[in-house]
């Protein structure tokens, strides 16, 4: 599985966890549960460009720069949702991506985990989306990228963690449903071969600013 599918899995299923809160007649099982799967595609994704880039600093200001474009439209389409006062997606993955920076260039880890722990907090102190178990997610996917074999297992206690932490009871039917979806992305990691595929860098940037101002449009249009 290249890095081409994997970007469109992610794109698509990000589509599907969205497309609900625009359309409420299509919130079901799929629109539900299924949109669990993006973001640790996504995350996983980072940690290849950072591996894989030539420039890091174009890298960083290229994530910053569609943070900005993507706020406006991010902003508006939370309004859908209810709660509209975070930042988007982009920064979140921003923070991952100084995270991974700092563990990796600081080689001395009794400095760079303190430091990687400040990032961390700094998601949830600035609200970015999935806070800091969204950055936590990111840097947690590079330390391992060559123990992959240990994601699942680790990927599964930072989920427990977090569920805890938002105060939600593992062992609600809802939420185990939920857990198994987040789960799944682990399984399209695995299977990465290593190869690029396909490049579409821009769309997968534009892709998401774009696809939140059409559901926006959509709800605002055509539903309400």
């Amino acid at each position: 599985m290249s890095i081409f599918v994997i970007k469109i899995i992610a794109c698509v299923t990000m589509v599907l966890d969205h497309v609900k809160y625009a359309i409420p007649a299509t919130e079901n099982f799929i629109t539900i549960y299924l949109g669990r799967i993006a973001f640790p595609l996504f995350a996983f994704l980072i940690t290849e460009g950072y591996i894989h880039t030539s420039n890091l600093k174009k890298y960083c200001q290229r994530l910053f720069i569609f943070g900005l474009i993507s706020q406006i439209p991010f902003m508006l389409f939370r309004t859908l949702v209810g709660e509209w006062i975070m930042l988007n997606i982009m920064f979140t993955l921003l923070l991952g991506l100084f995270a991974i920076t700092v563990y990796d260039k600081i080689k001395n880890k009794f400095v760079s985990i303190p430091f990687c722990l400040i990032i961390i907090w700094l998601g949830e102190f600035l609200k970015v989306d999935y806070g800091w178990f969204g950055v936590a997610t990111v840097l947690l996917m590079y330390i391992l990228k060559n123990k992959k074999q240990y994601l699942p297992f680790c990927f599964a206690i930072l989920l427990i963690l977090f569920f805890y932490l938002d105060k939600i009871l593992i062992l609600n039917k809802v939420y185990i449903t939920y857990f198994v979806c987040y789960m799944i992305p682990i399984v399209f990691i695995l299977l990465y071969n290593g190869k690029q595929g396909r490049k579409i860098k821009y769309f997968y940037y534009a892709f998401y600013p774009l696809h939140m101002i059409i559901l926006y449009m959509i709800n605002i249009f055509f539903i309400k």
